[in-house]
Order: C-alpha cells, then structure tokens, then sequence
C-alpha cells in the first residue's frame, strides 16, 4: 500500500497513488470484524487512510445481527466470496476473516492486481483503530478544555492577550477586539502597540520601554504590573493597572508574555475620595479649634487698631500703619469666618432648592466680578427640574466657589457656563470654563483643601464643594474639556415625593 521510501526523504511514508480509492471486499465475519468494519466504512478514519469504499461482504450468516448495522447499509452480501468476486471484479483490496480458508486459494481467485490482509494483518488495523480511538478521546477532550478556557477568558471584562517576545499578538480576548472595533483575524500578527484604541489609551504593551512591564517579564522571567493614568477621551482620568505573566517554553525560554489590563478607575476615584474625604475632616477639626483660640484675640486686636486709626493727635505715619494692621486682621476675619464654615456641619441642615432659582443668584453674585475680568457668564437650566435635597444657601455658596474659582482660572478673559439637566434620578449641574484645562494631577487633587500645583492653587472653596454635596447623599466629578478648560459637575439627589416634598 505504500511506495518505497523516497532518496533523501526516508522519515515520510506516502500512499502510493494520492487519488487512488480502494475498492473492498470483505469475506468472513470472524474476530476485528467490527472493527475493520468502522475503519472501511465508517468516517474516523477518513483523515488516517486513503479513500475506500465497500463492495461486498462474503461469509456471514443471514441471521447474524450484524447485518443490520448502519454502516452496511446498502452494502450486497453473499454466500462465497467467488460470488463476491464476479459481482465486484474491480476489487483491489480484500480483508479475509475467515481462520478456516486457505489463503492461498482466495488469493489465486482474488481479482487481478488486488491485495489481500488476512486475519493476522488486520490486527494491526485493529491497533490503529485503538490509537485512533483514544486520539479522537483526547482531541475532544482537548478541544473542550480549549473551548472553556476560551468562554472563560472571553467572559472576563478586562484586556487579556498573548504577545510573542517579538511584541507580535498571538491571541487577545473578546473584551480588547470589542474595545479596539476591529476584526480578531486583523488584530492577530500585529504590532501589540497597535492594541490602543486612541493616543489617550495607555499602550497595552510597549516593547521600547526597558522598564516597562512586558520587557520586564521577559528579562527576569517573572511577574511584573505597573499603574498607568490616562485622561480619556472624556476628559475625564482613569486608572489601569497592568499586569504581564511570562509563558516558558520546554526549553525553558520565555518566549510569549499573558498581558492583563485592568480599568481600576472606580476603586481608585473611591480610595482618593476617601483620602479626600478624611483630609477635610481633619481640616475641619483643625479649623474649628484654630477658629476658637483665635477668635476672641484676632477680634480683640481689630478693636484697639480700629481705635487707634481714630485716635485724635496721632502722627499720619501712626494712623497709616493702624490702618494696615486693619486690613489684614479684616483679612484674617474673613478667613476665619471661611475656616468656621468648613468646620460646620452641612448634613443636619435640612432644605428643598430650586436649581435655577439659585443658578441665577450664584450668576448674579459673581456677575461683578466676572465683568471685571472680561469674562462671560451663560445660564442653561433644563425647564422642569425637580427640586433638590439641599439647603438653597449652601448650593449657592457651591455655585459662588465653583463660579469665582473658575472665573480666577480665566486671566485673559473667557466663558464660564452653568447649566442643569437630569441624569436619570439625579440632577446634573455643571460649571465649565473655557480655560486651559486640567492636567492629570489637578484633576486628582482639585478638592483637597489647601492644594498648591502647577499654575493653581485650590483653598478650601473647591473642598467646601466636595464636603457640601457628599454630605447630603450627592457626588462631584471633575473632568478636562477636549478643546481645553475645565468642568465640573455636581450630581444631587431630587426631593422624593411624599409628605416631606413634592418630588
């Protein structure tokens, strides 16, 4: 059945004719039967052996149930395998089954140019049958294994994917295609620095960072993650943390790293928020103690400098220094008037605002000043809002600090928008200006007190914002603008209805 080895190529067996189709017969029905009948006729063995094809079968008695298996459906039987060899004279390969018969007879009667395999050589066929059968078994039980890892490494919503040590992708999951908007078939065999779905995506691999996690794991051989920050297209920051696995092969190289993105932008906004959150507490305790030890001197000493400014026969030089001393203990008045507003406590105050009515105030509270500065002031207010569950003076004073905080970002002169709309069950209002944006760090340290950056600096105006609208049930977000400036948004809860509103 098979040709002579070929020069030069002796470790490959070959069929000796690539479209030849076998044409058999089987005479006897004794041990392998079965067997020799699934390799002829049955479809496990198509991919092992050349095409074949069953003529006939001689030699089985007419009440052996075999005879009605599928796999002989259509097939003709005789009595004698001569009968079998005049209905099929074109057989070229005969399997006999029968311990009794003289080989030698059945092959000198057997059709010109056919091949015989007795009962002793289709033991061998039997032994393929075994090693092909537990072959499928493991192929199947492979090709399970690989489907569930697939759905599992599908399922998960993070960026997973398989990169050669070339930086080639050799396989990604479902979650990185969909994100990307590309077809898999196009991601496979790419550059992994393609896997960014914009410039503001952080790389998902890099192979030109040396410090980078991915040429990390393949120097060391070992687990390397690193947090990146990105601000989004949105303009709002996100975090990932990126996790890259090396893949050993037997050689024991790393030839493939597993690279795992994770968005963790939720819980780190939750930890910075609450970092924030214990920073204003502390704040307001401070401000509370620092307020009441220096209260009752700082006002002592405004009085005798304001009697000093009004004293008759004092030199002119006396009197102009009195009034410095003034002004600045004013100064330091206010400040601790600010100080004690931020040490009070917000959430007992109970109250109902009207968002546009006190949009309007805030507006008109800042509009001086901002016409001072050459900027513009614009109002949009969604018609119909519900009312808010916030006392009206302290969603003012929000607006007012949001407002004059983005009027100062606006040196040159600008816009400065309110507007309010719905977000689901929440009200939205916003404060946007058209300055130069916010960087990643100030759009993650805008509300904590007393933050001084780059070209900013936040007091406790911003912070007062926070604490105000997270006391009463509300959350602040801050986020860039993509044609620059800033904006910030306050998410507050409706009045619900019922006896205590109208909802």
């Amino acid at each position: 059945m098979v040709d002579a080895p070929r020069p030069h190529d002796d470790a490959y067996c070959v069929f000796d004719a690539e479209d030849r189709e076998y044409l058999v017969g089987v005479v006897g029905a004794g041990p392998g039967f079965d067997t020799i009948l699934e390799i002829v006729a049955g479809d496990e063995f198509r991919e092992f052996l050349p095409p074949m094809r069953l003529a006939g079968v001689a030699g089985i008695e007419p009440c052996d149930p075999r005879r009605r298996s599928p796999l002989l459906a259509g097939v003709p039987f005789f009595a004698t395998y001569q009968e079998l060899f005049a209905h099929a004279p074109h057989i070229n390969l005969v399997v006999a089954l029968l311990s009794s018969l003289d080989n030698r007879t059945l092959y000198r009667d057997m059709p010109p140019g056919a091949s015989l395999i007795d009962s002793t050589a289709s033991f061998f066929l039997c032994a393929l049958s075994s090693a092909v059968s537990v072959g499928a078994h493991c192929r199947r039980r492979l090709d399970h294994q690989k489907l569930l890892l697939e759905a599992i490494v599908d399922e998960v919503q993070e960026d997973i994917a398989l990169i050669a040590a070339s930086g080639r992708v050799v396989d990604l999951n479902r979650n990185v295609v969909a994100r990307l908007g590309r077809a898999k078939e196009d991601l496979i065999g790419s550059d992994c620095r393609e896997l960014r779905a914009s410039s503001e995506d952080p790389p998902l691999c890099d192979p030109d960072d040396p410090t980078g996690p991915f040429r990390t794991a393949l120097a060391t051989g070992e687990k390397a993650e690193r947090l990146h920050t990105a601000v989004g297209a949105d303009g709002r920051l996100r975090y990932y943390r990126t996790y890259t696995y090396p893949i050993r092969d037997t050689s024991g190289q790393v030839g493939h790293v597993v690279v795992f993105r994770r968005d963790i932008t939720d819980r780190t906004m939750g930890e910075i928020s609450a970092r924030q959150a214990e920073r204003i507490e502390t704040v307001g305790r401070l401000s509370s103690y620092l307020a009441h030890e220096i209260r009752n001197p700082l006002f002592a000493a405004s009085g005798f400098a304001r009697r000093l400014s009004l004293m008759d026969g004092l030199p002119e030089s006396a009197k102009e220094k009195a009034g410095i001393v003034l002004e600045e203990l004013t100064r330091m008045e206010a400040l601790l008037k600010q100080f004690l507003e931020f040490a009070r406590p917000v959430g007992a105050v109970v109250g109902q605002a009207d968002v546009e009515r006190v949009a309007r105030e805030a507006v008109q509270t800042v509009g001086l000043e901002a016409e001072t500065r050459r900027v513009g002031l614009s109002l949009d207010i969604q018609p119909g809002l519900p009312a808010v569950t916030l006392d009206p003076a302290l969603l003012k004073q929000c607006l007012v600090n949001l407002l004059r905080n983005a009027v100062e970002d606006l040196p040159h002169g600008g816009l400065v928008s309110v507007a309010a709309d719905r977000d689901g069950q929440r009200v939205r209002l916003r404060v946007a200006d058209s300055g130069r944006g916010a960087t990643r760090e100030h759009l993650e340290n805008m509300f904590s007190p007393f933050y001084k950056g780059d070209h900013c600096e936040y007091g406790l105006g911003l912070a007062m914002v926070k604490k105000v609208v997270d006391d009463f049930g509300g959350a602040v977000e801050a986020a860039g603008q993509p044609g620059g400036g800033c904006v910030i948004t306050l998410f507050l809860p409706p009045v619900l209805a019922g006896p205590g509103g109208k909802g």
